[in-house]
């Protein structure tokens, strides 16, 4: 009994041979070109008629005068030093330097951006803050997560359901 393929009765002509080693290395040299996939670019809506942001975060344009979600508000920024002067300038954290409100994110157990990045709040931290959870690193741009942060509104639900409020985590 035979277990091999059998070998083909002729061999293969050195033009299919030279088509075959061209389409590898060609596919070789497509393949490092494309690479890694880099992380998704900001959001930039589309359109701008009555989209009421809901809750600022990095990549969505910082709400004058939003307060911070640690002190109750709807501002999701990551705390930096140029986010606190914002703040600051709002009349939130006035006096306090940027361990002392880290430090208040730490309290609560919320997980900024500063910890980690591109986990579209599906870590384990997460769901996003304004859903309970303790993960507040930015959404994935694109996805209906980023799109439910932004807006305030939960698909499925009416358009008039209110931004979701600031709670403890869960």
């Amino acid at each position: 009994m035979r277990t091999c393929l059998p070998r083909p009765l002729w061999p293969m002509p050195p033009r299919s041979k030279s088509v075959a080693r061209h389409s590898l290395v060609a596919g070789l040299i497509l393949g490092a070109l494309v690479g890694c996939a880099a992380p998704p670019p900001p959001f930039v809506p589309i359109r701008h008629d009555g989209v009421r942001i809901a809750h600022c975060f990095d990549g969505v344009p910082h709400q004058p005068g939003a307060k911070p979600w640690v002190l109750g508000g709807t501002c999701c920024c990551t705390p930096t030093e140029e986010t606190l002067k914002l703040w600051q300038r709002d009349g939130f954290f006035t006096g306090m330097g940027m361990d002392e409100v880290l430090a208040q994110y730490d309290e609560r157990g919320i997980k900024t951006a500063l910890d980690h990045r591109h986990c579209n709040n599906q870590c384990e931290f997460g769901p996003h803050v304004t859903r309970g959870g303790h993960c507040m690193a930015p959404p994935t741009p694109g996805t209906r997560n980023y799109e439910e942060i932004v807006t305030g509104r939960v698909a499925g639900q009416p358009t008039a359901t209110a931004p979701a409020t600031p709670g403890t985590g869960g």
